[in-house]
């Protein structure tokens, strides 16, 4: 990993993602690139002359509270820079879109943001920051929440549906690892009905002994992949779940404590994702903890 991009607005969830991303950048010898997104709207053309003057009157507030924010943005930057290749840079725009544009302008190997938590309808309707940072970004995404844990994330929950894109995300997700290690590996999976005949399409039985092999397979995959870095036999704990992904991951995670979870990313698009959204989106809206969604 060489370049981490960090999305700030000098909210306290924020300054986590800054932390998570600084431990993990020591560890891998990354350098850090700070970005804070700020927009100053244009005034429509045509106002009459009393609008005007309280439309200029609003930007000019928000463009002096915007120099300040830099100004603040500089000190942190010099406060969180020890030891690590640290930059800044402001972009004009909307976080959720520049993120992404950044990211992949610099050749990010990793966007890290953090989450506000928002819930509620105003939620449902527009979505955090982060969920639509996830939907955009072409790159891995790390979503920040709480203290960052330092030498790495200790006991993390990974979820698989045995593609290769899960696969992908578990490769992602090492470097952030620490070496004393327990891992949650998540598989659910839902009986397939027969149409309307009311008669699963596989036995049970069957079925689970089929998903415990493959999730066994997996578990395996992932020693093996920690084994060529170096890192030691993790403690591993299989589950296989019935029920939806994103439910059982954010159970799984509850349940264990969890610091991190690792998801992959499908990239859903159209209307039924905007209805359901996808396994990343909903398990970054309601896990406990940080999530990692891995391309």
């Amino acid at each position: 990993m060489k370049t981490i991009l960090v999305g700030v607005d000098l909210s306290p969830e924020s300054e986590h993602a800054v932390a998570h991303a600084l431990d993990l950048a020591r560890r891998e010898g990354a350098k850090v690139v700070l970005a804070m997104a700020d927009c100053v709207p244009e005034l429509p053309a045509h106002l009459a002359a009393g609008s005007r003057e309280v439309a200029a009157s609003y930007t000019e507030e928000l463009q002096r509270r915007l120099a300040a924010d830099r100004v603040t943005l500089g000190e942190l930057r010099e406060r969180w820079s020890g030891g690590v290749d640290l930059s800044q840079v402001i972009v004009d725009g909307f976080a959720d879109e520049e993120l992404p544009r950044v990211g992949s302008e610099i050749c990010a190997d990793l966007i890290v943001v953090g989450s506000r938590g928002r819930t509620g309808v105003r939620r449902w309707l527009l979505g955090s920051v982060a969920e639509r940072v996830v939907r955009r970004a072409e790159q891995s995404v790390l979503v920040a929440r709480g203290d960052a844990v330092p030498g790495g994330y200790r006991r993390v929950v990974i979820g698989t549906d045995f593609s290769p894109l899960a696969d992908a995300a578990i490769a992602r997700a090492l470097a952030v690892l620490s070496p004393q290690l327990r891992v949650d590996l998540v598989h659910c999976w839902q009986v397939p009905w027969a149409g309307t005949m009311d008669v699963p399409l596989v036995a049970n039985e069957e079925l689970r002994a089929q998903l415990e092999a493959a999730l066994r397979d997996a578990g395996d995959k992932l020693r093996a992949g920690l084994r060529d870095l170096g890192r030691p036999e993790p403690e591993l704990h299989i589950h296989l779940v019935q029920g939806s992904a994103a439910q059982g991951l954010v159970s799984v995670a509850t349940d264990q404590h969890a610091e991190l979870v690792v998801v992959g990313s499908h990239g859903r698009r159209g209307v039924r994702r905007f209805m359901l959204g996808s396994v990343a989106e909903v398990t970054v809206r309601h896990a406990p903890c940080s999530v990692l969604v891995g391309r």
